[in-house]
């Protein structure tokens, strides 16, 4: 009977840990935004799966289906105003902003073009700073930028603009910038980058703000099947 009263003990013991560790991890991350893009064609709001209800407006020219949102390709102009764009407000609760702390950005996409702003918020003379995923020259980048500093992950030699899917994730903390493709670390920036809060809205398919002339569009061509973020 000992051995048996034994064993239970630690199986309970080994229960208990399981179980703190879960709600310690359940903790120490939240997702803050998780657009699936499940949406059907004609849709005009791309839903939030994370429970924070931060939906987003899907411009007229982004096509919806087959699980996924299409960016075609589009001249660099500003007319189009917001119709190349999914765009997701800021939240009054600071709750879709890097801060200082910990941030995941997830992404799986697609493209067949060598360049284009994927996905941000904020902008180069943005108060509060900016967080931009962007492809020049078929190379992806992931940037934090502050009046504190500015830390750049890449995605090294791996070519992005060859039409298959890639996910990726840039994972920002208070001292560095790291990116992951397809499971990979591909690159690593060990700076401080402060705190990151503004005002504008994340963007997928390029700028919210554009003439076209100073302020180029770089609108992004090609698909995404989800992007999710994460605080913590």
């Amino acid at each position: 009977m000992r051995a048996r009263t034994g064993g239970m003990a630690a199986s309970t013991a080994i229960l208990l840990l399981v179980i703190s560790a879960t709600a310690s991890g359940a903790l120490a991350s939240s997702g803050v935004l998780d657009l699936e893009l499940n949406e059907g064609s004609g849709a005009g709001t791309a839903v939030d799966s994370s429970g924070h209800h931060h939906d987003g407006r899907i411009g007229s020219l982004v096509r919806m289906g087959g699980g996924m949102a299409t960016f075609p390709l589009q001249a660099r102009d500003a007319s189009l105003g917001k119709g190349p764009l999914i765009e997701v407000p800021d939240a009054a609760d600071g709750s879709l902003d890097p801060g200082r702390g910990t941030f995941t950005l997830t992404l799986r996409y697609r493209t067949t073009h060598a360049f284009g702003n994927i996905v941000q918020k904020g902008q180069a003379t943005s108060s509060g700073g900016q967080v931009k995923l962007q492809q020049p020259k078929g190379r992806l980048t992931c940037m934090f930028k502050t009046s504190s500093g500015t830390a750049t992950a890449g995605s090294g030699s791996v070519p992005m603009d060859n039409g298959a899917w890639h996910t990726v994730q840039c994972v920002r903390t208070a001292s560095s910038v790291t990116m992951y493709v397809d499971g990979k670390r591909t690159g690593r920036s060990s700076h401080s980058t402060g705190n990151l809060d503004n005002s504008l809205p994340w963007t997928i398919g390029g700028k919210p703000n554009c003439n076209g002339t100073t302020v180029t569009c770089d609108y992004f061509a090609g698909d995404v099947d989800y992007l999710r973020l994460t605080k913590g």
